[in-house]
Protein backbone atom coordinates (compact mmCIF):
# COMPACT_ATOMS: atom_id res chain seq x y z
CA UNK A 1 0.00 0.00 0.00
CA UNK A 2 1.30 3.58 -0.68
CA UNK A 3 1.66 6.08 2.43
CA UNK A 4 -0.90 8.48 0.63
CA UNK A 5 -3.91 5.89 0.49
CA UNK A 6 -2.59 3.76 3.59
CA UNK A 7 -3.29 7.76 5.71
CA UNK A 8 -6.42 8.22 3.64
CA UNK A 9 -7.77 4.71 5.00
CA UNK A 10 -6.63 5.55 8.27
CA UNK A 11 -7.99 8.87 8.45
CA UNK A 12 -11.54 6.77 6.87
CA UNK A 13 -11.10 4.41 9.82
CA UNK A 14 -10.86 6.64 12.49
CA UNK A 15 -14.06 8.75 11.34
CA UNK A 16 -15.58 5.00 11.55
CA UNK A 17 -14.59 5.08 15.04
CA UNK A 18 -15.93 8.21 15.90
CA UNK A 19 -19.33 7.54 14.13
CA UNK A 20 -19.66 4.11 15.74
CA UNK A 21 -18.78 5.60 19.23
CA UNK A 22 -21.51 8.52 18.39
CA UNK A 23 -23.97 5.61 17.44
CA UNK A 24 -23.48 3.85 20.40
CA UNK A 25 -24.31 6.54 22.45
CA UNK A 26 -27.53 7.17 20.69
CA UNK A 27 -28.97 3.88 20.74
CA UNK A 28 -27.97 4.01 24.58
CA UNK A 29 -30.08 7.03 25.12
CA UNK A 30 -32.96 5.63 22.92
CA UNK A 31 -32.81 2.54 25.13
CA UNK A 32 -32.96 4.59 28.23
CA UNK A 33 -35.55 6.92 26.90
CA UNK A 34 -37.62 4.23 25.69
CA UNK A 35 -37.74 2.28 29.25
CA UNK A 36 -38.40 5.85 30.81
CA UNK A 37 -41.11 6.19 28.87
CA UNK A 38 -42.41 2.33 28.88
CA UNK A 39 -42.68 3.03 32.88
CA UNK A 40 -44.75 6.37 32.70
CA UNK A 41 -47.24 4.75 30.81
CA UNK A 42 -47.30 2.05 33.43
CA UNK A 43 -48.08 5.11 36.01
CA UNK A 44 -50.26 6.85 33.59
CA UNK A 45 -52.62 3.60 33.93
CA UNK A 46 -52.50 3.37 37.26
CA UNK A 47 -53.58 6.88 37.71
CA UNK A 48 -56.81 6.39 35.05
CA UNK A 49 -58.87 4.18 37.42
CA UNK A 50 -58.65 6.33 40.45
CA UNK A 51 -59.06 9.67 38.23
CA UNK A 52 -61.77 7.94 36.80
CA UNK A 53 -63.73 7.30 39.96
CA UNK A 54 -62.69 11.25 41.18
CA UNK A 55 -63.91 12.89 38.28
CA UNK A 56 -66.64 14.58 39.11
CA UNK A 57 -64.82 16.49 42.50
CA UNK A 58 -65.20 19.73 41.93
CA UNK A 59 -62.07 21.30 43.32
CA UNK A 60 -61.46 24.67 41.76
CA UNK A 61 -65.13 26.03 43.30
CA UNK A 62 -64.03 24.89 46.80
CA UNK A 63 -60.75 27.02 46.65
CA UNK A 64 -62.77 30.34 45.22
CA UNK A 65 -65.30 30.12 48.08
CA UNK A 66 -62.11 29.88 50.69
CA UNK A 67 -60.71 32.83 49.10
CA UNK A 68 -64.18 34.86 49.00
CA UNK A 69 -64.50 34.31 52.49
CA UNK A 70 -60.47 35.20 53.34
CA UNK A 71 -61.55 38.05 51.56
CA UNK A 72 -64.63 38.78 53.53
CA UNK A 73 -62.44 38.38 56.80
CA UNK A 74 -59.93 40.63 56.09
CA UNK A 75 -62.54 43.17 54.37
CA UNK A 76 -66.41 42.68 56.12
CA UNK A 77 -65.38 41.28 59.86
CA UNK A 78 -66.93 44.25 61.70
CA UNK A 79 -66.75 42.28 64.91
CA UNK A 80 -65.74 39.43 66.78
CA UNK A 81 -68.51 36.87 66.59
CA UNK A 82 -68.83 37.92 62.94
CA UNK A 83 -65.05 36.85 62.20
CA UNK A 84 -65.27 33.73 64.24
CA UNK A 85 -68.41 32.51 62.40
CA UNK A 86 -66.02 33.34 58.91
CA UNK A 87 -63.09 31.62 60.74
CA UNK A 88 -65.28 28.29 61.44
CA UNK A 89 -66.42 28.58 57.90
CA UNK A 90 -62.44 28.45 56.47
CA UNK A 91 -61.78 25.95 58.27
CA UNK A 92 -64.60 23.70 57.11
CA UNK A 93 -63.73 24.81 53.79
CA UNK A 94 -59.90 23.67 54.65
CA UNK A 95 -61.55 20.38 56.26
CA UNK A 96 -63.30 19.84 52.50
CA UNK A 97 -60.12 20.73 50.68
CA UNK A 98 -58.33 18.46 52.52
CA UNK A 99 -60.61 15.62 51.48
CA UNK A 100 -59.61 16.54 48.22
CA UNK A 101 -56.44 17.29 48.01
CA UNK A 102 -54.79 13.31 47.13
CA UNK A 103 -57.22 13.87 43.60
CA UNK A 104 -55.76 17.50 43.31
CA UNK A 105 -52.39 15.64 43.34
CA UNK A 106 -52.93 12.92 41.03
CA UNK A 107 -54.74 15.19 39.06
CA UNK A 108 -51.28 16.97 38.85
CA UNK A 109 -49.43 14.33 38.58
CA UNK A 110 -51.21 12.60 35.75
CA UNK A 111 -50.58 16.14 33.87
CA UNK A 112 -46.48 15.43 34.62
CA UNK A 113 -46.84 12.25 33.80
CA UNK A 114 -48.81 13.28 29.96
CA UNK A 115 -45.64 15.56 29.94
CA UNK A 116 -43.15 13.20 30.35
CA UNK A 117 -44.14 10.47 27.87
CA UNK A 118 -45.15 13.31 25.04
CA UNK A 119 -41.47 14.80 25.73
CA UNK A 120 -39.94 11.08 26.05
CA UNK A 121 -41.36 10.47 22.30
CA UNK A 122 -40.60 13.44 20.47
CA UNK A 123 -36.50 13.01 21.97
CA UNK A 124 -36.94 9.42 20.45
CA UNK A 125 -37.86 10.82 17.45
CA UNK A 126 -35.47 12.93 17.09
CA UNK A 127 -32.61 10.58 18.07
CA UNK A 128 -33.55 8.28 15.60
CA UNK A 129 -33.47 11.25 12.89
CA UNK A 130 -29.74 11.59 13.72
CA UNK A 131 -29.18 8.09 14.27
CA UNK A 132 -30.63 7.16 10.93
CA UNK A 133 -27.81 10.42 9.69
CA UNK A 134 -25.10 8.41 11.58
CA UNK A 135 -25.90 5.52 9.86
CA UNK A 136 -25.82 7.24 6.03
CA UNK A 137 -22.33 8.41 7.20
CA UNK A 138 -21.09 5.54 8.25
CA UNK A 139 -22.15 3.73 5.10
CA UNK A 140 -20.58 6.02 2.76
CA UNK A 141 -17.86 5.77 4.93
CA UNK A 142 -17.52 1.77 4.77
CA UNK A 143 -17.68 2.11 1.18
CA UNK A 144 -15.10 4.30 0.89
CA UNK A 145 -12.86 2.24 3.20
CA UNK A 146 -13.61 -0.76 0.67
CA UNK A 147 -12.71 0.85 -2.41
CA UNK A 148 -9.51 2.42 -0.75
CA UNK A 149 -8.78 -1.44 0.33
CA UNK A 150 -9.70 -2.28 -3.01
CA UNK A 151 -7.05 0.03 -4.62
CA UNK A 152 -4.59 -0.78 -2.41
CA UNK A 153 -4.66 -4.47 -3.21
CA UNK A 154 -4.81 -3.67 -6.99
CA UNK A 155 -2.02 -1.61 -6.71
CA UNK A 156 0.05 -4.02 -4.60
CA UNK A 157 -1.25 -6.81 -7.24
CA UNK A 158 -0.21 -4.54 -9.91
CA UNK A 159 3.72 -3.57 -8.73
CA UNK A 160 3.99 -7.90 -7.83
CA UNK A 161 3.20 -9.06 -11.04
CA UNK A 162 5.03 -6.60 -12.84
CA UNK A 163 7.94 -6.33 -10.52
CA UNK A 164 7.72 -2.65 -10.28
CA UNK A 165 9.42 -1.85 -14.05
CA UNK A 166 7.75 -0.21 -16.23
CA UNK A 167 4.82 -2.05 -17.95
CA UNK A 168 3.69 -5.58 -16.36
CA UNK A 169 2.36 -7.21 -19.75
CA UNK A 170 5.93 -7.06 -20.95
CA UNK A 171 8.68 -8.99 -19.52
CA UNK A 172 11.60 -7.67 -18.26
CA UNK A 173 14.99 -8.43 -20.17
CA UNK A 174 17.72 -7.87 -17.43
Amino acid sequence: MTDGAEAGLDAVQERIKELEARKAELIERIKYLTRRVRYKKFEQKALEPYLEQTKDVQIMPLRKRRNMVEFRIATQAYTPKMERDLLKEVRRLDEELGKVREIERARRKKQYVDKDIESGEKEILEIEGSLKDVREKLRKLYDDAKAARMAARRTATAAAVGGGHGNPRRPCDH
